[in-house]
């Protein structure tokens, strides 16, 4: 996926990347183009799968280039932006994904099944767990990057 930011010339108080900037291969050069289009004291947010360890057949197939860990955003070099918000979600997700990867190594896609346990009965327990640890941990990573106003 090539990034379309680029084609854009407004500026916007907000910009939105959920479940998008695994698919771009030059990411880093993406959140930079996203903040040279977001106006002063506006937000880049980004939700994204987290932890290479969890990489399998379904971010193959639908065209991951990566999972992301927090060192990540930490080590970008924001000229312009500062990290407000930098949390993991979805610990049961982790938890769940992983054991899915080790027993159904050749498993692409869940099973409708596996969706509708997953949706019924754990992403209740999920958010409360998320809330209890603080968001230290889970499959998803959010990031919420502000644009400064420079001197």
């Amino acid at each position: 996926l090539e990034s379309e930011v680029t084609k854009i010339s407004q500026k916007f108080n907000t910009i939105c990347h959920f479940n998008v900037l695994e698919h771009i291969k030059e990411d880093k050069e993406e959140i930079i183009n996203c903040l040279n289009r977001i106006n002063k004291n506006g937000y880049l947010v980004i939700l994204a799968p987290a932890h290479n360890e969890l990489y399998g057949n379904l971010d193959r197939e639908v065209g991951h280039y990566r999972r992301y860990k927090k060192s990540f955003f930490k080590d970008l070099n924001l000229s312009d932006g500062k990290i407000v918000k930098l949390k993991y979600m979805d610990c049961m997700g982790y938890i769940l994904y992983y054991m899915n990867k080790l027993i159904y190594k050749n498993e692409t896609y869940p099973s409708s099944l596996k969706i509708f346990i997953w949706d019924k009965i754990f992403t209740p327990i999920t958010i409360l767990l998320d809330f209890l640890t603080a968001y230290r941990f889970g499959k998803n990573i959010l990031c919420v990057i502000k644009k400064i106003e420079h001197n």
